[in-house]
């Protein structure tokens, strides 16, 4: 069959091309396309290959390039017709030519419609010795011999190589930050923690000592402040690495993961964008008032309901309301609320608990004055 065209132009071949015995087409298919088109099939067959979006070549049993379309200019730079009569292996990179040849004779010992190297990163060579990134997927066509003909489709991958090392880069970026931030989190809510309950203990035991164990534990306590401030600049260093996070996305996701060992849902969450134009100190304080007043409520009340609110009408308040049973206010200290009310004081607010009878929510109200968010 020798593709020829008929009435239309634009389907003109560059070349004719024996094709006796590789296509055949339905009568009612390509034909009425073709009549519809102003062309023949084989016109219109050119035309397809042609016009399709990847590159296209028809390699013989010897691995000569007997035909390949236009997009291989587009591709690696060459015109067809440069390319037609030459072996296909003078698209590869010259170091894997000689390999090349062996894999072309066991495809044809076990020729099979596949993908080309699937678990290879496979590159071509271009007109001007750069290496292009491709897919190719083979198709085999026996011929009256019984050996096989290749049609081999090329695409270029270069935008989606080059999107795949962007994902793996921020995937590693990632859990860089995530190890980053699990770490600054257990100081802050843990080693610090500590820290202030050591200097809570020791001022509680320097109010009954005379006055030079007094003067001992105060400097001791000094040292302590000291410890912390060193710690807190190290926490910030450590965040400062996932600053692209929005705090209001880091708060949600403190309440979230707060919320998965219990049965409690979140009845309101209010104002935490409020949170977005904060220092990332105040907002790691607020993290940690957050998770902790949710706990407790959790270990202590078992809720089915909790709110988280924020609000700056008054300075910037934190409440935490839930409808358990709430804890016992006849030792309230030992609820890890010294450590909330010493975050308070920091910027020279308050903290507080109470019990709203009129629907039985316990409420704890974090606050600290407008002045004092620096």
């Amino acid at each position: 069959m020798l593709i020829t065209t008929i009435t239309n132009p634009t389907y003109a071949c560059a070349q004719q091309l024996d094709l006796i015995g590789m296509f055949e087409f339905p009568q009612n298919g390509l034909e009425i396309a073709a009549r519809e088109i102003g062309t023949d099939t084989a016109g219109l067959a050119k035309a397809l290959i042609e016009t399709a979006p990847d590159t296209v070549a028809l390699v013989n049993p010897q691995g000569v390039i007997v035909y390949i379309n236009h997009r291989i200019t587009d591709l690696l730079g060459y015109n067809a017709d440069e390319l037609t009569g030459m072996s296909v292996d003078t698209l590869l990179p010259p170091d894997l030519r000689g390999a090349h040849v062996a894999h072309r004779q066991r495809f044809q010992t076990a020729a099979a419609t596949r993908p080309m190297g699937s678990s290879l990163d496979l590159k071509a060579l271009h007109s001007d010795g750069s290496l292009v990134p491709v897919e190719i997927s083979l198709s085999p066509l026996p011929g009256n011999d019984g050996r096989m003909w290749v049609i081999a489709v090329i695409r270029d991958v270069t935008a989606r190589k080059t999107l795949e090392e962007q994902s793996r880069a921020t995937h590693a970026h990632l859990l860089v930050s995530n190890d980053r931030e699990r770490i600054a989190r257990d100081l802050h809510d843990s080693v610090i923690q500590q820290l202030f309950a050591c200097g809570l203990t020791l001022q509680a035991v320097a109010s009954v000592s005379d006055g030079h164990v007094v003067q001992r534990i105060e400097s001791t306590i000094d040292d302590l402040d000291g410890t912390i401030s060193v710690l807190r600049d190290a926490i910030f260093d450590l965040q400062r690495h996932n600053e692209g996070q929005a705090h209001s996305v880091r708060i949600r996701n403190t309440i979230e993961a707060a919320l998965q060992s219990s049965n409690a849902s979140m009845a309101a969450l209010e104002g935490t964008e409020l949170l977005d134009q904060l220092p990332q100190s105040l907002v790691s304080d607020i993290d940690a008032v957050i998770r902790e007043l949710i706990t407790n409520a959790i270990r202590h009340g078992n809720p089915r309901r909790i709110a988280v609110l924020i609000n700056d009408s008054d300075g910037l308040v934190v409440e935490i309301r839930d409808d358990g049973r709430g804890f016992s206010f006849e030792n309230p200290e030992g609820n890890g609320l010294p450590n909330l009310r010493t975050r308070a004081m920091q910027y020279g607010g308050h903290f507080s608990v109470s019990r709203d009878i009129s629907n039985l929510w316990t409420i704890a109200r974090w606050a600290i004055p407008g002045g004092n968010h620096a």
